[in-house]
């Protein structure tokens, strides 16, 4: 897996101690590092569940927004915001701009 910094190597899933929520870390080989909180995670996992367990949708977009929700509960979450038709031209629009697929 790439992004334009570098290749992904690693993935470290853990709840900190102290804490109670999830934290998940995506190392790249470029030695940069992006931490992600359980509420992001919850919401990437939402949005591929949901695109792959349907038998016609074939995408979603969430955005981050800061909600009213339960206590304990993170206040900024991904928020579906647009729909399928959206989805699917910015992904086919990236994947031409990087051309031709590696591997």
């Amino acid at each position: 897996m790439e992004s334009q910094g570098g290749r992904l190597v690693k993935v470290v899933a853990a709840i900190p101690t102290g804490h109670r929520h999830l934290r998940m870390i995506l190392f790249f080989d470029d030695g940069k590092a992006v931490l992600l909180t359980e509420a992001l995670a919850a919401g990437i996992a939402r949005a591929y569940i949901d695109v792959v367990t349907h038998p016609t949708r074939r995408g979603v977009v969430l955005c981050v927004k800061e909600v009213d929700g339960k206590p304990g509960y993170a206040k900024v979450q991904l928020v579906e915001c647009g729909g399928e038709e959206e989805a699917v031209a910015e992904v086919d629009a990236l994947l031409e701009r990087l051309g031709p697929a590696k591997g």
